[in-house]
């Protein structure tokens, strides 16, 4: 009994540790949207850095560049082969990326399909953390450019730093003494975007939360 629970309780942290990517919400544009006249569906979403839009087909065709189908964004067309019923996933790494656009040209039946989704990003607070110490984790400035300072109400035992990705960027283990619930990341040499912090109390919870770097 004690193993089972010790063993579910190994997955859970694993689930935590690996499932950083699970931060960002989806949110759909599907290709048809009853306007084959080309007529333009847009659609407006307030966003964060870390979202993903999800281009859908639900035509029951593929869509692919042979027969006229991209997405159009701020940095130019972007190359799809989406087969009917799935989708391509873009994930938003940028405050620039505002406009995408759905495209898909039938020549042969003169029919167009033009969908397009406009972005409004919104500063990002902590208001995602897990673990029992997450209403006493602070950490500012967020967004910051620089140092990143972290106060929790706990003894911190270890600090990690994940990019979009789930890569490690910075591991420090810290010193279990009273008193240690302070510390600082230096994030000048990091890109902008988002990133995922994971503290590691004494008492062996964890609390995380969403950090931009602007």
């Amino acid at each position: 009994m004690q193993t089972n629970l010790l063993f579910k309780r190994i997955l859970m942290i694993s689930f935590i540790i690996f499932s950083l990517k699970s931060f960002g919400r989806i949110i759909v544009l599907n290709i048809n949207n009853g306007n084959s006249d080309g007529s333009l569906f847009q659609m407006n979403e307030n966003v964060v850095i870390g979202d993903k839009i999800r281009f859908t087909n639900n035509f029951n065709f593929a869509i692919n560049q042979q027969n006229n189908s991209f997405i159009s964004g701020p940095e130019g067309n972007i190359p799809i082969n989406i087969q009917p019923g799935s989708y391509y996933e873009f994930e938003l790494t940028s405050d620039t990326q505002t406009m995408f656009t759905f495209v898909h040209m039938n020549m042969v039946q003169n029919k167009y399909y033009n969908s397009r989704i406009n972005l409004t990003f919104s500063a990002l607070g902590v208001n995602e953390t897990l673990g029992k110490t997450s209403e006493k984790l602070m950490i500012f400035p967020n967004p910051c450019t620089d140092v990143l300072h972290m106060k929790s109400g706990d003894n911190m035992q270890q600090i990690s730093l994940f990019d979009s990705n789930g890569r490690l960027l910075f591991d420090k283990k810290t010193v279990n003494s009273k008193g240690n619930n302070k510390d600082d990341i230096n994030m000048s040499a990091y890109t902008r975007g988002r990133y995922f912090l994971r503290i590691r109390n004494a008492d062996g919870s964890y609390s995380k939360a969403n950090v931009i770097k602007k």
